[in-house]
């Protein structure tokens, strides 16, 4: 029993400690299983990463959308398994053309959504596809207006 308590003692010291100098300090569990998308993203990145889901899909969905001749992002993530459950991220642009994330939530119960914007008022919409009984409702909704000028994270 001693020798356990002292194994186990050491090991807790080694990883507080940072013994392991080749594992990133910002790793966890949550970050492998749930992916949260980066907060900024640098120019010409989204595009390749739309090319690569097109030529090889997967759990990722990229949707451009323009409004008040500026290029917004919109990320689906599916992290579910066995459930349906994503995180759905809203880039906003620069000045110096990289992007900055403005949006970050989680959606359960969502299977395909579909991404559209308002002309007229830049109300970003993101309505339920699939057949459910959420078909064609309102999942989330954000102010493309407001994006970018500090009032989001």
């Amino acid at each position: 029993m001693r020798i356990f308590i002292a194994v186990a003692a050491l090991t807790i010291s080694c990883v507080t400690r940072g013994v392991y100098a080749d594992v990133p300090r910002e790793f966890s569990a949550e970050a492998l299983l749930l992916p949260t998308p980066p907060q900024e993203v640098a120019a010409g990145t989204f595009e390749q990463c739309q090319r690569e889901v097109a030529e090889k899909p997967g759990t990722i969905t990229y949707s451009r959308v323009e409004y008040d001749k500026k290029v917004f992002w919109v990320i689906d993530t599916h992290t579910g398994i066995g459930n349906s459950y994503k995180k759905v991220a809203v880039y906003s642009p620069k000045k110096d053309g990289t992007f900055r994330r403005c949006l970050l939530a989680d959606l359960e119960g969502v299977v395909h959504l579909a991404v559209a914007v308002d002309p007229r008022t830049g109300m970003l919409e993101l309505r339920e596809q699939a057949n459910s009984p959420l078909k064609g409702a309102v999942i989330l909704s954000f102010n493309l207006n407001v994006a970018g000028t500090g009032m989001s994270p």
